[in-house]
């Protein structure tokens, strides 16, 4: 999950794995979560990777490029920085 500071990320994983939201704001350096489900009479396992939003870790190491099938980008739709 990419996305800067404070949007969300971790929360929309947290629900997804979990299916709740955390009720505090702690900042992330990086969370690893993993869920199987069934789609489609398919069994998948998700891996999420939360990354962190901090502008020193927004440059992201070449682990996480290879071998991912999809990002996931998180924002704040009232947010004015780009």
């Amino acid at each position: 999950m990419l996305g800067y500071s404070s949007v969300g990320k971790s929360s929309l994983a947290l629900h997804f794995i979990k299916g709740d939201f955390p009720e505090d704001y702690e900042p992330t350096l990086e969370n690893n979560w993993s869920k199987t489900f069934v789609m489609g009479g398919e069994e998948f396992e998700l891996e999420v990777v939360d990354t962190a939003g901090q502008d020193e870790y927004s440059l992201l190491p070449q682990s996480f490029i290879i071998g991912i099938h999809g990002y996931i980008v998180v924002y704040s739709v009232d947010c004015s920085r780009r």
